[in-house]
């Protein structure tokens, strides 16, 4: 009989305790994951007062420089004038008036290259439609041109595409729900606004179509910009454009009256 036998009760129960082999010790604590870097957001470049450019002083220049100058100089000083400059110590806390003051000027210059565009395009003989959708659009688009390549220059190219893309549902959404809204409720209460354009609805596919386009250019592309995509956009829109505007001007069937001469 072996050593166990020998023993019973509280005696076989400690000698069997002390004979199990050691608890294997516990697992040490899993180390804690790194954490992932995240992209930091945008943050201008800080305002140097020294590169100060001031566009009411006359450049020295050629020609050219002097008559852009001379072109720009109303609408520089009209802002100079009216709008504290926020960048700088003294008027730091005045933002919200800037940026209400630079909407208003922003609206008022809108309303007249639309008065001046529809009096061209009237003189000229082309209709409305072909007018918004060329040199309107492209007027009012150059402040969003401008801010996305200032964040692509930094690296920051999905807040490009989202400025895009939201300025284009703000246009849709805001720009024309808010006219209407205060024409048929306001100015004219119970009326309605006549859109004379029935090329609207090659219009809106075209649109959606290009939506679909950008979205599948993007994913192709590995969802990344570069020279090739900035190319396919480019040569998307001549065609997007060209086809729109003939089929405004009747190319392909007399979709759209002629408009009645008139002495306004």
């Amino acid at each position: 009989m072996g050593f166990a036998s020998q023993l019973s009760g509280p005696d076989l129960n400690q000698a069997t305790r002390d004979a199990s082999p050691p608890a294997a010790p516990a697992p040490a604590a899993a180390a804690a994951p790194k954490p992932i870097a995240q992209q930091e957001y945008y943050k201008p470049k800080e305002y140097d007062p020294s590169t100060k450019v001031d566009p009411l002083v006359k450049p020295e220049g050629g020609l050219y420089a002097q008559a852009s100058w001379i072109t720009v100089y109303p609408i520089h000083w009209l802002c100079r004038k009216t709008m504290p400059d926020c960048r700088s110590e003294k008027y730091k806390n005045w933002y919200p008036l800037t940026f209400f003051l630079s909407m208003v000027w922003i609206s008022f210059y809108s309303y007249f290259m639309v008065w001046m565009i529809t009096i061209i395009g009237y003189t000229m003989g082309i209709p409305d439609t072909v007018m918004g959708l060329t040199f309107v659009a492209a007027g009012v688009s150059v402040p969003d041109a401008l801010s996305s390549i200032a964040v692509v220059r930094e690296g920051y190219g999905d807040m490009a595409v989202s400025n895009a893309v939201g300025s284009n549902v703000f246009d849709i959404l805001i720009c024309l729900g808010l006219p209407w809204f205060i024409n048929t409720a306001i100015v004219k209460p119970g009326s309605t606004v006549k859109v004379i354009s029935k090329g609207l609805t090659y219009s809106t596919l075209s649109l959606l179509s290009t939506v679909v386009f950008l979205l599948v250019a993007t994913h192709l592309n590995g969802w990344k910009l570069d020279r090739r995509y900035g190319i396919i956009l480019l040569v998307w829109y001549l065609i997007f454009i060209t086809l729109a505007s003939m089929y405004e001007l009747n190319v392909f069937a007399r979709w759209n009256p002629v408009e009645c001469p008139s002495e306004y």
